[in-house]
């Protein structure tokens, strides 16, 4: 492979989404934490990235809540979802 190469690679085709976050969105550690935000991602897959990114956010907050309800709260941490959306 050479220089001229790379202006032939395709990274993201037309509909991928790229999701980044961080733990305080989803730290990994259960599963069914994991399908929901799948869930919430495959809803939202025809929005705009920041209509994404909201969504992703908002189920974010509302986990929060959860974790103040069953005593949890220190569990709690920062969030941050970033979205590139290949139209």
């Amino acid at each position: 492979m050479n220089s001229s190469d790379v202006e032939e690679l395709t990274l993201m085709d037309r509909g991928d989404i790229f999701f980044l976050y961080s733990d305080g969105a989803y730290d990994g550690s259960d599963e069914q934490s994991r399908l929901q935000i799948e869930q919430v991602m495959r809803d939202h897959k025809d929005e705009p990235a920041k209509e994404i990114c909201n969504a992703v956010l908002e189920y974010a907050v509302k986990q929060d809540d959860y974790l103040q309800q069953i005593n949890e709260a220190d569990r709690i941490d920062d969030k941050t979802v970033f979205i590139i959306k290949r139209t």
